[in-house]
């Protein structure tokens, strides 16, 4: 078996060596990066050529060494070797192996071009799902409010997560800013319903109302006991069944601390000659962040994207990040832009750690670019 010598960049770097079932890219000058999986094993992790207590040509000879032995020894001896049987500096080589099902994982970095196509029908099931609605159960539901008072170190997302209620339910009843922080002993009022409890004010007319939060006239009369609409004082309260809190200017956050993009949106040639419908991130293992508030719709492994996370915002947009080694919450969860909901890594198709990010307006995807700013470019 021969080493090719590639100069094709990838999300992380240059790849500069390739065997079946190893690769080495370069990161920087002094950085490199290995992966190598076999049917039992997968090892992954990074030589930094910037360790004080390394030479020049030890390094090299290192490299050359993980090289042979993961290219070569271990397919044909079936030879298994990790970082600490190399005999190597804890500091010089920083192994993460990915928290997930390691057969799977396997089968996905050797996935072929039917297992990549089967995983894009798998997600695009899941993005093309009906939006958000009440379903029967909740609609015959009997509304109730429950005044909560707020304990030390809450967030709203984590209250609306416990009570399977969005934040728009709970700020919108509670007569605060979604995005404004909450307070130890203060008390939200919360439904037990999708939708508002609106206090009428001086001025208010129930089309007025109804028309700035989306709602059907006819729906808010049959939630509230079919009430005379020409009689609504100020100051009594009404529920607005699947209200949500109108956004003039939606607050968008980049998913990656380092707001820095190793592949953009576009056409690439590596690791397949394709249309890349995302951004990638730089992020070695590192928090991944949402982009914006929403609902998570999906949470858990997803074939060549491996561990996924894709967040419903509105009835517009959402979007999807994969690649992740730890997952921070699950379907079902709320959460504010720029709560961590992951940490990036390297799970299912993919040859080195970063968040790949796709954002989806109206079933279709679009570059991200188009609403986050302030990134930029390796």
């Amino acid at each position: 078996m021969l080493i090719t010598k590639r100069e094709q960049s990838n999300s992380l770097g240059k790849e500069i060596f390739k065997l079946k079932n190893f690769r080495l890219v370069r990161i920087s000058f002094l950085d490199y990066h290995y992966f190598f999986a076999n049917q039992k094993k997968i090892i992954q992790g990074q030589i930094s050529f910037r360790t004080s207590q390394f030479k020049l040509i030890p390094l090299f000879l290192t490299s050359f060494t993980i090289t042979f032995f993961l290219g070569f020894g271990m397919e044909t001896t079936g030879i298994r070797i990790d970082a600490s049987q190399a005999n190597l500096e804890t500091d010089a080589i920083e192994e993460v192996v990915t928290e997930t099902n390691e057969e799977e994982d396997r089968k996905a970095k050797l996935g072929d071009d039917k297992f990549l196509d089967d995983t894009e029908e798998q997600k695009w099931a899941i993005l093309r799902a009906e939006e958000l609605e009440m379903v029967d159960s909740e609609k015959k539901k009997k509304l109730t409010v429950t005044a909560y008072r707020v304990k030390s170190n809450e967030t709203l997302s984590e209250i609306a997560s416990r009570f399977k209620v969005s934040i728009d339910s709970i700020a919108g009843s509670s007569a605060i800013n979604p995005e404004d922080p909450i307070r130890p002993g203060q008390v939200l009022q919360i439904p037990n319903k999708q939708g508002l409890l609106y206090k009428f004010k001086k001025g208010d007319t129930l089309a007025k109302v109804a028309d700035f939060y989306k709602v059907k006239i006819e729906s808010v009369l049959a939630e509230n006991g079919n009430l005379d609409y020409d009689f609504i004082r100020v100051g009594q309260k009404l529920f607005l069944p699947g209200a949500v809190i109108p956004e003039p200017k939606p607050k968008w956050v980049s998913p990656a601390q380092s707001r820095l993009i190793t592949s953009g949106y576009g056409w690439r040639t590596f690791p397949k000659k394709k249309y890349h419908k995302a951004l990638d991130f730089r992020a070695n293992y590192e928090p991944v962040k949402a982009a914006r508030k929403g609902q998570v719709i999906f949470a858990g492994w997803m074939g060549g994207y491996g561990n996924m996370v894709v967040i419903q915002h509105d009835n517009e947009y959402k979007t999807l990040y994969a690649h992740n080694s730890k997952l921070f919450v699950k379907k079902g969860s709320y959460v504010q832009a720029g709560q961590n909901i992951a940490r990036s890594g390297c799970t299912g198709y993919c040859f080195g750690p970063h968040i790949h990010f796709e954002l989806i307006h109206k079933g279709k995807n679009i570059n991200p670019t188009k609403v986050i700013k302030g990134l930029s470019y390796k």
